[in-house]
């Protein structure tokens, strides 16, 4: 279906506009994706001490938990306490919230043993996915997925013509605006539902808070609990009672909420201890998710061990949808193989918004003469090679830094560091982009490599000898790696291979007006 020329050119203004502005945050997003799609690998790995304590051992006592805590120092009446169990390991994170800072431990069940967390790369790359640190960032990520899709459909429309012609085409040896072009269509149509169900899921899942302020102001008189029960968040609202009371082990606690909730098996995933110490003390036991299906919690009494309620009562349609759109947008439905598939896809789409912005670029201001254009393509060069630098560089520093106070924070500051550092340098008007490009992807699989090679010879659990060691998630982690430092690798030789003048100047058909991108 050809389109008529004033709609082609408003489709090709929409996709090229929402496509370029929307672009290096989209680049951001995806990188980081892939990262969190292994978040709880990582964990492991960026952890060295976890090494010696792989998981599926026996269940943990929560009281067993509390009193390693209690040792540090009584906990005063009506705290809030939280146990996080981790399936990849038998450690189980503690959190305490008394009135003050937060405090948080990793706890061995089993030896009492107590680790000092070290790290946070994990869980700031699973951020960045969604921009965690950027006031309203998760606002900003749901825009941004609209973005998306408005620049795939209208891509999808303006293409949909020659899609069988061009599906298959890509001719590396020509100029940059057509290889980029061909790579840009075929990475593009191929990862198309991926990309969609990212876009989608994603957009749902960000700015459904930003929803519900607006339901609450308009169609619920400012009642935001009201919203929360419609949600499926809703918890039981209970004062303190300003008077101390025996709680029953967290142990029965956690049986009793097990009974009362049909489909509820196995270790909880979280469990959390409301007013603890005080009359109306409660407890929320949160049972491992089942992937595109039900969750399972209840809600118990810490005093009586009665059950307040339970997931059957506060059960919702948009609860379960959201919960398959968490499931859908983060692969935890098909495995260790449908990781690596949706990582591969995210990858592919970080090629298809760089190869966006060279086209936009080859077709307006070949030769660069705008200092719009010229600034657009050294922070295309900048933001993107910068955060591959600077996550390489996040790697490295996990591995290379000293045990010292806020080493997590220095880990994170190198990273972002690494990252301005680049994209500056990237700004200079004499360094060149392409010659910049080089430069970051050969650090990067520098670093990426090297990570894995000092592991290789310096750490018991590495690439090699993880597997036999009970440790699946530092072999995955460890393959990640390899896989960035080859990728990294390839991209630095091709940006530093020139293409022969003959090829340059091999002839060219024209493409039908308005396709030619």
């Amino acid at each position: 279906m050809k389109l008529a020329p004033r709609t082609f050119r408003i489709q090709w203004d929409l996709h090229a506009w929402a496509g370029v502005v929307a672009s290096l945050f989209l680049f951001v997003i995806f990188f980081c994706g892939v990262f969190s799609l292994f978040r709880e690998e990582l964990e492991v790995w960026q952890e060295p001490a976890l090494h010696a304590a792989p998981g599926g051992g026996p269940t943990p006592s929560f009281d067993a938990l509390m009193a390693h805590l209690t040792k540090k120092g009584p906990l005063p009446r009506g705290a809030h306490v939280g146990f996080l169990t981790h399936e990849e390991t038998r450690f189980v994170t503690a959190y305490v919230f008394p009135p003050g800072e937060p405090r948080e431990f990793w706890l061995d069940p089993v030896t009492g043993a107590e680790l000092t967390p070290r790290s946070r790369l994990s869980s700031e790359l699973y951020w960045m996915h969604f921009f965690y640190r950027v006031p309203r960032g998760m606002e900003l990520t749901g825009l941004l997925a609209i973005a998306s899709l408005a620049a795939l459909v209208s891509g999808l429309w303006i293409h949909l013509k020659d899609l069988r012609q061009q599906w298959w085409r890509f001719r590396p040896s020509q100029k940059p605006r057509f290889s980029a072009s061909d790579a840009h269509k075929v990475l593009g149509v191929f990862g198309l539902p991926f990309t969609v169900m990212l876009g989608w899921t994603g957009a749902v899942l960000c700015l459904s808070a930003l929803a519900g302020q607006g339901l609450t102001a308009t169609a619920f008189n400012g009642n935001p609990k009201r919203v929360s029960e419609l949600a499926g968040y809703a918890q039981p609202v209970r004062e303190e009672a300003h008077a101390d009371a025996v709680m029953r082990p967290i142990d029965e606690l956690v049986s009793r909420a097990r009974a009362a909730v049909p489909g509820a098996t196995g270790t909880p995933r979280y469990v959390e201890l409301q007013l603890h110490g005080d009359a109306n003390a409660w407890a929320g036991v949160f049972f491992q998710l089942e992937p595109l299906g039900a969750d399972h919690y209840a809600f118990i009494d810490s005093v009586s061990g009665a059950p307040l309620s339970t997931s059957r009562e506060y059960a919702t349609p948009s609860f379960s949808f959201e919960r398959v759109l968490f499931d859908l947008h983060y692969a935890h439905y098909g495995g260790l193989l449908l990781k690596l598939l949706y990582a591969l896809l995210a990858l592919a789409m970080c090629a298809v918004i760089l190869t966006g912005n060279l086209i936009w670029l080859e077709r307006r201001d070949s030769q660069r003469e705008r200092l719009g254009n010229r600034l657009l393509e050294r922070l295309t060069v900048g933001v993107s090679g910068g955060l591959v630098f600077g996550t390489s560089v996040y790697f490295a520093a996990n591995r290379a830094l000293p045990e010292m106070p806020r080493r997590a924070d220095w880990e994170f500051g190198l990273f972002l560091g690494a990252w301005a550092l680049a994209a500056a340098l990237t700004l200079v008007p004499r360094a060149s982009s392409r010659q910049a490009g080089v430069v970051l992807c050969m650090g990067a699989a520098a670093l990426f490599g090297g990570v894995v090679v000092t592991d290789v010879a310096f750490r018991e659990a590495n690439l090699f000898t993880a597997i036999s060691r009970g440790l699946p998630p530092v072999f995955i982690s460890e393959l990640l790696l390899c896989a960035l430092a080859l990728g990294c690798g390839g991209l630095a030789r091709g940006l530093a291979r020139r293409r022969p003048p003959e090829a340059l100047r091999a002839p060219l058909g024209t493409p039908p007006h308005g396709y030619q991108v």
